[in-house]
């Protein structure tokens, strides 16, 4: 029988409550004069998660390591995540899609747990482990039994400075890499316009260099590339170290201490610009590949938190990017999609955690005997609409409060939080964010969705891509 007074239970019976509750208030909201007590929920959860199950601890090692320690004592399971400051966006010459190749070796074995043995160890303890590479970082997890927490933190310890790089397992990983960039891009007509698309949309950030490289450069990265990549990039003064779960946090410190303490830190590389310019120029580029649908991209230079003059303005744009997509209720799938039509499918994208400058993105698929000019319009008119009308009270407070309750629910694991945490901090912003992000974007008011609309969103700012089938007469 499960018992009801254990702290992570509690939680789970709040939330399964709130979750019905806020449910039904959003469907009844218009009638019941409620809408507020929606983020008045939203805030009141996060508060009673946070009473319930979370202490931080922040410290910086002597060697530079920075380590963030939450406890979260709902299940006994412990995230360790370590992020480093280096990805994509830091890759230059010929050497595109070496960070994600780095990634792979890692898991090849060091001096003293060889081979593929750290896999192997994962498996027989019950962990699960993983890697992945982004414009901005490189991050590796483990998810441990409490138990097994220690074994996580040597084996992270060790292939930081140990890791053997051989000849036999670089030449393997390098065909699955390029198997990978076949599979995911060279195949994948709509990724692979995107691809192209970065290059107008990000004329001078090194944003527009593809996370896994391309096939020239994956055929001429050496073995000794990757060695000097790694001695450059992998050192503790360049990592944050993120730990969650069932674990009392001084004697997490201490282990962390243990194996990391030692490692001696050294100077890293100056980091690759990632900011854009603003107001470029109109940027247009059409390309007809192995599609069946027309496919029209569209993309505005923004700002994110850490480039914004005003962090307000990130704020506003990530409430504008739910506005126009939040759900089957949004504007342009009411308006576009099910109203006149002018759409069949549509998607809008921002981060506002970035390093650099961000892009507000906007794909979508015009209907039938639309054009991409026709759809390019209509969607245009949407955004205008914001420079000129303020929102309406009642909806922008119902797309906060849908917005702040996706987000805390996005943290209520530990992997949700470990992630968002080192997520923050490998960006140039703090964890200590995280808690406070919901009242942020409960700030937001209409005259913000206004002023940030008029200030981006114009011709100058904006790329576009129209993606064609490749015409009948055409094809191979």
């Amino acid at each position: 029988m499960t018992d009801v007074n254990q702290p992570g239970r509690r939680v789970q019976l709040l939330r399964q409550f709130f979750t019905k509750l806020f449910s039904y208030l959003s469907r009844n909201a218009l009638k019941l004069g409620l809408i507020c007590l929606g983020f008045q929920y939203s805030t009141a959860h996060a508060e009673t998660v946070s009473q319930l199950t979370r202490t931080t601890f922040e410290t910086t090692l002597k060697n530079g390591l920075k380590v963030i320690i939450r406890e979260d004592h709902r299940s006994p399971i412990v995230m360790t995540q370590i992020w480093y400051a280096v990805g994509s966006g830091d890759e230059s010459g010929n050497l595109y899609g070496i960070s994600h190749a780095l990634e792979h070796m890692m898991f090849k074995g060091t001096s003293k747990v060889p081979n593929d043995e750290f896999t192997r160890l994962s498996r027989i303890y019950g962990g699960s482990i993983n890697a992945a590479t982004y414009t901005n970082y490189t991050y590796y997890y483990q998810l441990y039994p409490k138990k097994y927490f220690p074994l996580a933190l040597e084996l992270e310890a060790d292939r930081m400075t140990n890791l053997v790089l051989k000849p036999g397992d670089f030449q393997t990983e390098m065909k699955v890499v390029m198997e990978e960039r076949r599979q995911r891009t060279d195949d994948n007509p709509r990724n692979l316009a995107f691809e192209r698309f970065k290059w107008i949309a990000y004329p001078t950030s090194h944003y527009r260099q593809p996370v896994i490289g391309y096939m020239k450069n994956l055929q001429n990265i050496k073995l000794d590339h990757l060695k000097d990549w790694y001695k450059q990039w992998y050192t503790p003064n360049n990592a944050t170290l993120v730990i969650v779960g069932d674990i009392n946090a001084e004697q997490a410190l201490q282990q962390v201490q243990k194996y990391f303490g030692h490692i001696p830190q050294k100077k890293t590389p100056d980091r690759n610009d990632v900011l854009e310019y603003d107001r470029v120029g109109y940027r247009h580029m059409e390309v007809s590949l192995p599609v069946q649908v027309p496919n029209l991209y569209m993309a505005w230079n923004v700002r994110s938190l850490v480039t914004a003059k005003n962090p307000q303005d990130a704020y506003s744009l990530s409430i504008i990017q739910a506005l126009l997509d939040g759900g089957i209720s949004s504007r342009l799938q009411d308006r576009l999609v099910r109203g006149r039509k002018v759409l069949t499918a549509i998607n809008v994208n921002y981060d506002p955690y970035n390093r650099g400058d961000s892009l507000f993105t906007i794909t979508a698929i015009p209907a039938d005997s639309v054009s991409f000019d026709t759809a390019q319009k209509a969607i245009e008119k949407e955004i205008d609409k914001f420079k000129t009308e303020l929102v309406d009270p009642t909806d922008l407070e119902r797309i906060k409060s849908n917005f702040v309750s996706n987000l805390i629910y996005s943290q209520d694991d530990i992997a949700g939080q470990a992630k968002m945490m080192g997520n923050l901090e490998v960006n140039g912003l703090s964890y200590r964010l995280m808690d406070d992000l919901p009242k942020h974007y409960e700030k937001v008011t209409a005259q913000d969705l206004q002023r940030v609309a008029n200030a981006f969103f114009v011709k100058e700012n904006l790329s576009t891509l129209y993606l064609s089938p490749i015409p009948e007469d055409q094809q191979p």
